[in-house]
């Protein structure tokens, strides 16, 4: 484009930028910035906000994240509701709790809907333990999410599914229904993997059921929390024809999966079929996971 002086503008170099970051190549997205910024281009809120992405993928320092975004808004570029979900995001995985908090605060402050980080700070609040603050926070997005209430609800009932309350996670889901909100894939998977440790195998499968009769398609974690409390509960026999039956389905089978049966296999002595698992696994390019292999 350069060599027959054609100009790109900043949607392509937006792009540009967008496919390196993704990449990891973090000197060559910086690189391009000096020169949009040389050359005069209009930088946007995307601009800066792939790069932030970009930083944070490439597990740069958090506190780089930090000056770029204050040097966005030193610019006069107003951050956008995502730019505050990339730095909740960002943050939430690099472990900075407090920062993330006063980040979703300003979020609120500023007037943007939560939910594009809600699921992260509910996340992190669950694991750190936080279970006052993750109710609170909970009971206050439910107000404010509209139609994603339902990712919202499904990152709750797997903390609660952690601490084992099954009742409590059953009621939630409940809650989420009586409400309104049509449950999807998260809300039915959060809900069977809580059974399943609970275990309540039967009842996860009648639930599976009850998700593809309400319109809602399971994914491959949907079958898989389901073979693994089959394989724990009922055995190498009902894991392999839960298997089975997962092979003549339109869901493609992952490493977990066979992963699952083999490792229930090699605990009951079944070498043989172990083998034969472990052969077929081979074959779809698969590696077996040496824990479960005799």
């Amino acid at each position: 484009m350069q060599a027959k002086d054609c100009r790109p503008d900043v949607v392509l170099m937006n792009n540009l930028i967008n496919i390196l970051g993704e990449a990891g190549k973090l000197d060559d997205v910086l690189k391009i910035f000096g020169q949009l910024e040389t050359f005069g281009f209009p930088l946007n809120v995307v601009t800066y906000n792939i790069v932030i992405k970009a930083l944070f993928k490439s597990n740069a320092p958090a506190f780089d994240a930090t000056c770029w975004f204050e040097k966005m808004k030193e610019k006069g570029i107003t951050p956008s509701s995502y730019t505050y979900s990339i730095l909740i995001d960002g943050f939430y995985k690099a472990r900075r709790l407090e920062k993330t908090l006063l980040l979703f605060e300003e979020m609120d402050e500023k007037g943007f809907p939560p939910c594009l980080a809600a699921y992260s700070l509910i996340d992190a609040l669950g694991k750190s333990k936080h279970y006052e603050a993750t109710n609170e926070l909970f009971q206050e997005l439910k107000e404010n999410c509209g139609t994603s209430i339902s990712r919202v609800y499904a990152v709750m009932i797997k903390h609660i599914g952690k601490r084992r309350h099954i009742k409590e996670e059953i009621g939630l889901f409940d809650e989420m229904k009586r409400l309104g909100h049509t449950p999807n894939v998260f809300s039915y998977n959060a809900l069977m993997s809580g059974m399943v440790r609970a275990g309540m195998v039967n009842e996860a499968y009648s639930l599976l059921r009850q998700m593809q009769e309400e319109g809602c398609n399971p994914d491959i974690n949907s079958y898989n929390i389901i073979l693994n409390g089959i394989a724990r509960a009922g055995g190498p026999k009902q894991a392999m024809d839960m298997l089975t039956r997962m092979k003549i389905s339109v869901i493609k089978l992952d490493v977990i999966s066979y992963n699952t049966v083999l490792g229930v296999l090699s605990r009951a002595g079944m070498f043989e079929e172990a083998a034969k698992v472990m052969k077929e696994m081979s074959e779809k390019g698969f590696k077996y996971d040496l824990i479960s292999v005799p």
